[in-house]
């Protein structure tokens, strides 16, 4: 698991692979979850960002990273009175949505909870973002084998697409992915063969399992040789840190970390890692939740 490191091989496969069908679907929202709750849609803008289509005044919402901003005036009550999930589908020509629920609304959260991964956040209060530095046991990087790597936190950045990670992981993505870089724009892209998503890695982040509902988890010290078990992987799959372009090409939504003029070094979870997943922004628990993945 990723409490170790570990250097097994990790093959480089060439056989010919089809276009993941999954791209072209939309995953359903969760099914159970409040009944109620105001669904504001987002679209993708031609730089790569989520906004808002027709906000309601009240809610004066631009852009889909003003929802982790503790200053943002999107309610009267403000961000603390709100349990938000957003939904970015696989398909990037479709709508997503960002659905609000007030505490009352959020309290029935609690008959989906497990169908979450749950990173808490600490301090929260002397902190203007939601999902900065989470907390992570690791970090790795999987096909037949896995290659990984201690990590202590990763935050997520809806304003951004691309999944920051450290240079040790990077590398073998690129290697697996065999990129090639082009200017697009400006900027430089890195462009993959849409072809062979298949046979592209999983990036795996580790990350400590806790009981949100009902506090700390009990430790007799019965256990101890089960720490496997206490340990959940947010898991991202090439159908989602790939995304296909309306030219028909497939950009790579990674960078390395380490290269990073601005927050060198931070693992960032960019929107890229929530595609296709409900994501649970949780003003009133301190804590952002990933739905999990089968």
């Amino acid at each position: 698991m990723l409490r170790n490191i570990l250097f097994t091989t990790l093959p480089l496969l060439v056989e010919a692979a089809y276009l993941d069908p999954s791209l072209q679907q939309q995953k359903p929202l969760l099914d159970p979850k409040p009944a109620s709750g105001r669904v504001i849609p987002i679209t993708l803008d031609h730089d790569l960002h989520y906004t808002f289509i027709n906000s309601p005044p009240v809610f004066d919402l631009k852009s889909l990273e003003h929802l982790q901003n503790s200053m943002a005036s999107y309610s009267a009550g403000g961000p603390i009175q709100e349990t938000i999930l957003v939904n970015i589908p696989l398909n990037s020509s479709q709508s997503g949505t960002a659905t609000f629920y007030t505490i009352s609304e959020s309290d029935s959260w609690s008959q989906a909870a497990d169908r979450f991964i749950w990173m808490q956040q600490e301090r929260l209060h002397l902190q203007p973002i939601l999902g900065a530095r989470l907390p992570l046991l690791g970090i790795g990087i999987r096909k037949s084998g896995m290659i990984s790597m201690p990590a202590e936190s990763a935050t997520l950045d809806l304003s951004t697409p691309y999944i920051h990670v450290p240079k040790g992981i990077w590398d073998v993505l690129l290697l697996a992915t065999s990129t090639e870089q082009q200017a697009r724009d400006g900027n430089e892209m890195l462009y993959v063969d849409c072809g062979a998503l298949n046979i592209f890695p999983d990036l795996v982040f580790g990350v400590e399992r806790g009981d949100f509902e009902g506090g700390a988890e009990e430790n007799d010290g019965e256990n101890e040789e089960d720490d496997d078990d206490d340990v959940d992987e947010l898991v991202v799959k090439p159908e989602q840190y790939i995304l296909q372009t309306a030219e028909g090409r497939c950009m790579l939504l990674a960078r390395n970390a380490d290269s990073c003029h601005d927050d060198r070094g931070i693992i960032k979870l960019g929107w890229a890692a929530v595609r296709g997943r409900d994501v649970v922004l949780d003003w009133h628990g301190s804590r952002v939740g990933f739905e999990k993945q089968a």
